[in-house]
């Protein structure tokens, strides 16, 4: 029996659930322990929105409800009969499935899947197997320490390096704990790439030594190594199967000069983008980032707006979690988090695989050119440019901008938002996709960058 679990093994329990098998019948059926099994669907399935929202049933209080609207008659009826009532009221409260606590966990072969307007959730076979090869990969990288672990060591081992002129091995011995099971080599390593507190200059035996080649040596650190792991291209594929019609929301960062500001950009599906100007290229920022918006927006509007989220895998995008999920009451229960969004990333090196970001950054390039620095731009002069951006007519929304595009969709709660953020509509004729729009200096930064760029200067 192989020790890894195949395709066909997977593919034979997505056959067993769909006849409504027990675990412990495929355990046999497989020869592999009830638990094996149990494990394999709790872990790999997926949740779906196929079906959801069908009736109003969907709400917690759909049979208790007893609010009431004004038809256009002015007579007073019930308000749970409107269609999609749930997407307006401020009582709406999710009802999940009570089958779903319990074996077999998923949806596989429920007679009530073609009436239910739940949540559901389903194993998939190709998936839970992509979802296997991810973790198997990224389990064989090696060690990544997260910002935490960082902060523990650089606090352990500023004094007694800098001051002691004590060696990393001494100090790793008085403080253990301090350093969470990491090797010597892989702090060091860690100094030698500028992460810790102390940097190789502060070695009193290495300083003296010419730096060894090492091309494992960390360079980029992510917050979380395995952030991949069960969000795959694949897997974004397979979500979108799954969930029909979902609308999804690409990310991206637009650099200016090298070291300097940066430019956080997100775009809808109806071509808005948005874009937020950030001191450091951090996974911290990005999470503050989503944070703010769905402060903005309200937690539910929030989860219309950002259902699910594809990006690329630079190091501000490898908390994927604290994207995904929010703090419900962190006041009083820190600990409980609730679901907001869904992240997935894109291949290595295909940035083909999100497409209208990467399009939409030639409109943001007009305004701010390639090798201008962002330093001297608040987020001020960002909404402004948005503004311009999001209201020049697109052929590709037969002639509409993109912000009337959002607006027809999303409707007045999508207007205020962009109020909120400080983007407005500008009247076609206004339009001005160019540096002075920012102003003469900033016309002059990016006439420098384009003589330096053709090597003029």
């Amino acid at each position: 029996m192989a020790k890894h679990m195949t395709l066909d093994t997977r593919k034979g329990i997505a056959h067993g659930l769909e006849c409504r098998l027990t675990f412990a019948q495929m355990a046999t059926m497989f020869s592999r322990a009830v638990s094996t099994i149990a494990n394999e669907v709790k872990n790999r399935m997926r949740w779906s929105n196929k079906g959801y929202g069908c009736t109003n049933a969907v709400c917690e209080h759909f049979e208790t409800c007893s609010k009431m609207y004004r038809n256009a008659d002015g007579r007073k009826m019930p308000f749970k009969h409107q269609k999609k009532c749930f997407e307006m009221c401020e009582d709406f409260r999710q009802r999940t499935c009570l089958e779903l606590g319990h074996a077999p966990y998923v949806c596989n072969g429920c007679d009530r899947q073609t009436t239910c307007p739940l949540k559901k959730r389903y194993y998939v076979a190709d998936a839970a197997q992509t979802n296997y090869r991810g973790t198997l990969v990224e389990s064989r990288r090696g060690t990544h320490a997260t910002d935490e672990e960082r902060a523990d060591m650089s606090d352990a081992l500023l004094a007694p390096v800098k001051f002691g002129r004590q060696s990393v091995g001494m100090v790793m011995s008085a403080a253990k704990e301090k350093f969470h099971g990491f090797s010597e080599r892989t702090v060091y390593r860690l100094v030698n790439s500028g992460l810790l507190s102390v940097g190789r200059s502060d070695l009193v035996q290495a300083c003296s030594r010419r730096p060894r080649k090492d091309k494992s040596a960390v360079t980029v650190t992510k917050t979380d190594a395995k952030c991949r792991v069960g969000r795959t291209y694949e897997e974004y594929c397979a979500f979108l199967a799954l969930n029909f019609g979902v609308q999804t929301v690409e990310l991206d960062t637009v650099i200016g000069s090298v070291g300097g500001k940066v430019l956080f950009t997100l775009m809808f599906a109806c071509g808005l983008m948005l874009a937020f100007l950030r001191d450091a290229n951090t996974s911290q920022t990005t999470t503050r980032i989503f944070n703010m918006l769905q402060g903005v927006a309200g937690t539910e509007f929030f989860k219309t707006l950002f259902p699910v989220i594809l990006t690329d895998n630079g190091p501000e995008f490898s908390d994927p979690k604290m994207i995904e999920f929010y703090r419900v009451d962190p006041e009083h229960n820190p600990t409980k988090l609730e679901r907001r969004t869904h992240v997935f990333f894109c291949d290595p090196y295909n940035s083909q695989q999100k497409p209208h970001v990467e399009r939409n950054h030639e409109e943001i390039r007009r305004v701010l050119v390639k090798g201008s620095s962002f330093d001297a731009l608040t987020q001020d002069d960002v909404n402004l440019m948005l503004s311009h951006v999001n209201s020049a007519p697109r052929a590709s929304l037969d002639g509409k901008t993109p912000y009337d595009a959002f607006v027809s969709f999303h409707g007045e709660r999508g207007r205020e938002f962009l109020e909120k953020l400080g983007v407005r509509r500008v009247n076609a004729e206004s339009v001005v996709l160019d540096p002075i729009l920012l102003g003469e200096k900033f016309k002059k930064e990016a006439n420098r960058a384009i003589l330096h760029r053709h090597g003029v200067l």
